[in-house]
């Protein structure tokens, strides 16, 4: 954010300073709300009808009576060419505006908030050397909760895990379940390459149904790539040749090293610098 930049907050276009919202909010009181991350390249907010199908579908879920889609999509380019965004991340954040104990007030209103980033979320030569990562040990993954199924606000154990990733010295924590499975990252869906094939954690393990672990998945059927869902222990991490990490900002993120054992993932031939160029 810059000097005179320029948010959305409940239909309209503010100055930055002036987006408030009131301590009711139960974002604010209690974790509650959704929101989405929405990268912006040569000024067009990427995949921008995916995220917002999926917002709309945890809106349904949690009860929110959203705008219609085309009008979300509306605000998004409104606030894009206001301030005229040729790269960055876009955040969308919807919660409901008034608190009433533990339940929303009847038919309460909702906040909702679309703020920004300006610049390329990741320099390349990230994507060179590629992400570190380890498994947490500071919190697990609730995959029965229906809580995984949606990208909300309340995000306490992710950071708990990104913390514990930074305390050790890398750049990304998975997550295991309940179960003791594979489930994701803390701000990531994960992938493997055992034997040539691509494997990657299934929803029901706990892994949230990103955006761009969709177009992976996607993008591996259509060029015949094997690629599948699995069960995914954390045996299954020292099999590995390969992996990488996916969100909408990451893109796709090679891993060089997983619990301190080195991946051939960010060599030029690689599936995972494969599938990152066909992107």
């Amino acid at each position: 954010m810059t000097e005179g930049s320029i948010f959305y907050l409940n239909g309209q276009l503010l100055p930055a300073a002036d987006c408030l919202v009131s301590v009711q909010n139960r974002g604010y009181l209690l974790g509650e709300g959704i929101f989405e991350t929405i990268l912006v390249k040569d000024n067009e907010p990427r995949l921008l009808s995916a995220h917002l199908a999926r917002l709309m579908a945890s809106a349904a879920y949690f009860g929110y009576k959203l705008p219609r889609q085309s009008q979300l999509a509306a605000s998004v380019y409104a606030l894009v060419a206001k301030n005229r965004l040729s790269s960055g991340s876009l955040r969308l954040t919807v919660s409901p505006r008034e608190s009433r104990g533990l339940l929303s007030a009847p038919d309460s209103a909702l906040d909702i908030f679309i703020s920004f980033r300006e610049g390329a979320p990741y320099a390349d030569s990230l994507y060179e050397q590629g992400f570190t990562a380890i498994v947490a040990r500071s919190t697990r993954r609730n995959e029965a909760s229906p809580l995984a199924r949606h990208k909300t606000t309340s995000f306490l154990d992710n950071v708990l895990a990104k913390r514990e990733a930074v305390a050790r010295g890398v750049d990304e924590a998975l997550l295991l379940n309940s179960r003791g499975y594979l489930a994701e990252g803390a701000v990531s869906n994960l992938f493997l390459v055992v034997k040539g094939e691509i494997l990657t954690p299934r929803l029901d393990d706990g892994a949230l149904p990103g955006i761009m672990r969709a177009q992976v998945l996607a993008l591996c059927q259509e060029h015949s790539l094997p690629c599948r869902e699995a069960e995914l222990r954390p045996e299954t991490l020292d099999l590995a040749e390969e992996g990488f990490l996916t969100n909408s900002l990451l893109g796709v993120m090679p891993l060089s090293r997983l619990e301190g054992r080195n991946l051939t993932s960010c060599a030029p031939l690689s599936l995972s610098n494969s599938i990152r160029r066909l992107f």
